[in-house]
């Protein structure tokens, strides 16, 4: 259509200005397409139906800006646009302004939109087993609604006096899988990295079998902060109380430190009904966004500094790193050796020195021998450079165990009932989920629910059931996605279902027919127990199969 157009403008000058334009236009739009589907997946116009930014703090050519600077490098950039400006001048000088015109440019257009929609119909349906066919015999679609502020009061009672340690510290780190390594050392891994910093390994401990509850951090940390599954109803996630409420009610200083921001599918508004006193996030202070929606994690982590310093009595805090989430934060007000060059090294480097900082800070204060400090994370990422095809789907997407298994370290406080303590050690070889941690922190304070609640997840200081199923989704009654997935685990068992991989079993040892079929089949059955599961099997499989 351009080479068309050039061609009629009768000035030759008038005629390559429109052809350069309109090439350097397509080259910025095909760059943007093109990193957009290679880390969320889908176009840009797919995305921004699914992309909700509940504040007005930042503006969106700020968060274009963000995003560009990483997502979009300039040499990429710079490639594509001349790759269109040569396709362009080659077509005008082949063909000529006298052999082109409107009646063989939309033609040409239609037919290669014709061609483009066979090929995406090409492979047709997969036909389903009979236990998979039982999906389909429920609506598609879910109800829907938004993330919001709920009234949680009167929905617990402080029963026996439990063990509360001076100090309880969550340290949240975004999309850190269990297989990440260390910055400068890809023979050791970032979880043993964080035990040797905090100076005292031993005292550590790291279960082997660990899932995330979501692929997605707007799912997965109202999960974890709440205990309610991301496979439960809305109604249930607003009525179950935040841990901040328990620790609130056990008389803790509550703080919540984020290096995103919270103006995010309403993530603002859902935290607003908490018992935090001390919220700080992006958009507090004004810092400049420098990954994705963060600012530089040095900022809260010196929040979280001065609180401690500062605090006399017993403190719950929870502190949120960003620096590891995609495309990796690369500068920072920490140090960074100048030999670690790529992105993903240099966030590494800012989470293991932000982990130094806390650690130094609990120290200094007398609190870390008894304080309980689990570091875990929302959810893994994908590897940088794996022959697995899946190592290509988006995260969001994505339950290979690359995302599905997470960083999970415990540091029990010194004075923990040897009961709990046993029971904490005896759950390493368990299959663990981050929807554990609220009941974790109930048992630990002494907390029972009230109103007819019940946590999904089980207490790390009570034994787990070798036999429990855990549960991953990234879409649920509170957020949607063009691409939805699933999982289920159950010790080393897994069953995954998006739109590559329909309902697929990894049993977690060498295939064997006579049991895989029958383990297989009970995963499935209770997937159709699950109202949310089945309904999310059954979207995709009608979507994309």
């Amino acid at each position: 259509m351009l080479l068309s157009t050039s061609a009629h403008v009768a000035p030759p000058f008038a005629g390559a200005v429109i052809l350069a334009t309109g090439a350097i236009l397509l080259g910025c739009a095909a760059t943007i397409d093109l990193s957009c589907r290679q880390h969320l997946g889908a176009s840009p116009f797919t995305i921004y139906r699914y992309v909700r930014h509940s504040g007005s703090t930042t503006s969106l050519p700020k968060l274009a800006r963000t995003y560009f600077r990483p997502f979009v490098p300039p040499r990429f950039l710079a490639a594509v646009i001349a790759a269109f400006l040569a396709m362009a001048a080659l077509a005008h000088l082949a063909i000529g302004s006298a052999n082109l015109s409107l009646a063989l440019a939309v033609p040409a257009c239609l037919l290669a939109l014709l061609v483009w929609a066979l090929l995406e119909r090409a492979g047709g349906r997969r036909p389903l087993l009979p236990e998979e066919t039982a999906f389909l015999l429920v609506p598609p679609e879910m109800g829907t609604c938004e993330l919001r502020a709920a009234d949680r009061s009167g929905r617990f009672r402080l029963a026996a006096a439990g063990h509360r340690p001076e100090t309880i510290l969550i340290i949240i780190n975004e999309s850190a899988g269990q297989w990440l390594p260390a910055s400068d050392a890809p023979g050791t891994r970032l979880a043993e990295r964080i035990r040797e910093l905090s100076g005292h390994p031993a005292d550590w401990l790291e279960p082997s079998n660990v899932v995330t509850n979501s692929a997605c951090t707007e799912v997965s940390v109202p999960s974890l902060l709440t205990g309610v599954g991301t496979h439960e109803s809305a109604e249930a996630l607003h009525r179950m109380p935040f841990v901040f409420d328990l620790a609130k009610a056990r008389g803790y200083r509550t703080a919540l430190l984020m290096a995103s921001t919270l103006e995010w599918s309403n993530l603002d508004r859902f935290f607003s009904t908490a018992a935090i006193d001390d919220l700080y996030a992006a958009e507090t202070e004004g810092h400049p966004l420098v990954n994705d929606i963060g600012i530089d994690d040095a900022y809260p982590v010196e929040k979280l500094e001065a609180i401690v310093a500062e605090t006399r009595g017993p403190l719950f805090a929870v502190l949120f790193l960003n620096a590891l989430h995609v495309p990796f934060q690369a500068e920072s007000r920490f140090p960074i050796p100048a030999s670690l060059q790529d992105r993903r090294s240099r966030a590494l480097s800012i989470t293991e020195t932000a982990h130094r900082r806390v650690f130094d800070a609990l120290k200094r204060a007398g609190r870390y021998d008894d304080a309980l400090i689990l570091s875990i994370a929302d959810h893994g990422e994908r590897p940088d450079h794996a022959e697995s095809a899946r190592a290509a789907i988006s995260r969001l997407e994505n339950y290979s165990d690359w995302v599905l298994r997470t960083l999970f370290l415990v540091k029990p406080p010194r004075h923990l009932p040897e009961a709990m303590a046993e029971a904490l050690r005896g759950n390493g070889a368990r299959l663990i989920a981050n929807v554990d941690i609220a009941p974790t922190l109930a048992d630990l304070l002494g907390v029972t629910l009230d109103d007819g609640l019940a946590y999904c997840g089980h207490s790390l200081f009570q034994p787990i059931p070798p036999d429990r199923v855990s549960v991953a989704t990234s879409t649920n009654e509170c957020r949607s996605w063009f691409g939805p997935a699933i999982a289920l685990a159950r010790g080393r068992e897994r069953l995954t279902c998006d739109r590559f991989d329909f309902l697929r079993y990894e049993s977690g040892a060498p295939p064997d027919p006579a049991t895989d079929a029958p383990r297989r089949a009970s995963l499935i059955a209770e997937a159709l127990r699950t109202p949310i599961i089945n309904q999310t099997i059954a979207r995709i499989y009608r979507t994309h199969f």
